[in-house]
């Protein structure tokens, strides 16, 4: 089986109480043997295969109760001590929350000539599909009115700030599109295919912070990461476009005369906001609901990323979005009684 090299950036570590309270109900984490694996992936058979991507392949597999697991796969491209990797994978081990794809557990294998370490990260399968399919695919659509995609995003926003406090400095600049996001059966949205912990250098090593993006100084790390989260901000912005309006954005200028047009249907009312918002959650939504959650859409497309929300303001407005669209709800319903 061919394996696609990682090199890791030389970050510091802090794992984040948040985490592991906010893990429970999760299967308890656990190490796989090969064997095990092997079994549940017919030997890592190529109809198994999910993704073959530049940096790591992703593998389906099915256990002997019946249960499905998604596994990622690397090898290491230098030698790191046990030590390392045994506080490497105590970190994977926190990347449990109800709004990740969370890691179940992991395997190591040296190899048979001992050179590389190959690493394999086990996860939960999630089969409902993606938030953009329960937007696009007409019988999952009649599900997702306004306070189902409110609480789908608020969750994507919360996986966010799970990955950027769990190391520190956190795991930024992620592949956050809207196919990357799964719901499950409750509809509880899920981020995958995010970014993982960096492995520290061993004290040995006398090159500085290696990264995919090449050799680094220390003092370029802050910037790294703050370029990130703001990265990170502006893919959330573009998940709560869709989720809003129903439209997926292909271009920069597309993206432009939506923006204009949301901009412009908050000033003009409640018409001109119905006109560009999916006609799906016509008649379902709280007016100022729906107007926080677009007013902080828009601040997170800001062209200047220092204008852009943090993640905690993002939060804070979509929580206060829920709130108001929960006492909407509760008034509706006392007055049709």
């Amino acid at each position: 089986m061919d394996k696609s090299i990682v090199t890791f950036l030389s970050f510091g570590w802090h794992a984040s109480q948040a985490v592991t309270t906010e893990s429970l109900g999760l299967i308890p984490y656990r190490i796989f043997t090969m064997k095990e694996l092997e079994e549940a992936t017919n030997n890592f058979d190529a109809s198994n295969l999910m993704r073959n991507g530049p940096h790591k392949q992703c593998y389906k597999g099915l256990f002997q109760d019946g249960s499905m697991i998604m596994i990622r796969c690397f090898d290491l491209k230098q030698k790191y001590s046990p030590q390392s990797l045994v506080r490497y994978m105590d970190t994977i081990s926190k990347l449990r929350h109800q709004h990740l794809v969370s890691i179940i557990g992991h395997c190591t294998d040296n190899g048979q000539d001992n050179a590389n370490t190959t690493v394999f990260l086990v996860f939960e399968y999630i089969s409902n599909g993606t938030l953009r399919s329960h937007l696009t695919e007409w019988r999952k659509r009649k599900m997702m009115k306004w306070p189902q995609r409110a609480a789908a995003v608020i969750g994507v926003a919360r996986g966010i700030k799970i990955l950027h406090t769990v190391t520190d400095p956190g795991i930024v600049g992620n592949d956050l599109s809207i196919e990357n996001i799964l719901l499950d059966k409750t509809l509880r949205a899920k981020i995958t295919n995010y970014n993982l912990p960096v492995l520290p250098c061993d004290k040995t090593t006398k090159r500085g912070p290696e990264s995919t993006f090449g050799v680094m100084e220390d003092n370029d790390l802050s910037s790294y990461v703050e370029r990130g989260e703001r990265e990170d901000i502006y893919q959330l912005g573009l998940i709560l476009l869709e989720t809003i309006t129903g439209k997926s954005v292909e271009s920069q200028e597309e993206l432009d005369v939506l923006r204009v047009q949301l901009q412009k249907s908050l000033n003009d009312g409640a018409e001109k906001l119905e006109e560009t918002i999916d006609r799906a959650i016509h008649g379902t939504f709280a007016l100022d609901s729906l107007k926080t959650a677009v007013e902080i859409t828009l601040n997170c497309l800001s062209k200047d990323p220092k204008e852009r929300p943090s993640i905690d303001d993002v939060i804070w407005n979509l929580q206060y979005s829920v709130q108001v669209q929960d006492g909407w709800a509760t008034s509706e319903n006392v007055i049709i009684q």
